[in-house]
């Protein structure tokens, strides 16, 4: 009789355990998820970066700024006419900011001759307004002695990504 009442008490315990929902140990919540969906980037080139005409009697840079200001260092000789910063229009969305990325430097050529262009953007970053900027640039021309005379031209890339 002992082993059945003890059976029959650890019945009831077990019985009575098995009411006491275990919910009240834990706990549930509703999280949310966001998500935005951004205007892809995009970038189409504008205005050429132009070093205008000059005359190289001996080595010298041909500096643009990226407002467009035009100055000689060295035997260049600037003649009349301006030069002007390249510029780059960049759409997205709103007021994004974005990074630029432009190569450490390019060649422009006449067909066999050659100078060398060290580009430099308004900045390494930029920000949308309404969508759009603009990203002016500015470069370093390179002329070297005895530079033979003629029409120079070249391509270069300007990247731009959302930060």
């Amino acid at each position: 009789m002992k082993t059945l009442s003890r059976f029959s008490l650890v019945a009831a315990l077990i019985a009575v355990a098995g009411t006491f929902s275990t919910a009240s140990m834990a706990a549930t919540a509703t999280g949310t998820a966001n998500a935005t969906v951004l205007t892809p980037i995009a970038i189409t080139a504008g205005t050429a970066l132009n070093f205008g005409t000059f005359v190289g009697n001996t080595a010298g840079t041909v500096v643009v700024s990226t407002a467009g200001a035009r100055s000689a260092t060295g035997g260049v000789v600037l003649a009349t006419g301006a030069g002007a910063a390249g510029t780059f229009t960049v759409t997205g969305t709103g007021t994004s900011t974005f990074s630029v990325t432009v190569p450490s430097s390019f060649t422009v050529s006449n067909g066999t001759q050659t100078m060398t262009v060290v580009p430099t953007p308004a900045g390494a970053t930029g920000a949308l307004v309404g969508g759009t900027a603009s990203v002016p640039v500015g470069g370093t021309l390179t002329v070297a002695a005895g530079q033979v005379a003629g029409a120079y031209t070249g391509t270069y890339m300007m990247t731009v990504e959302y930060n």
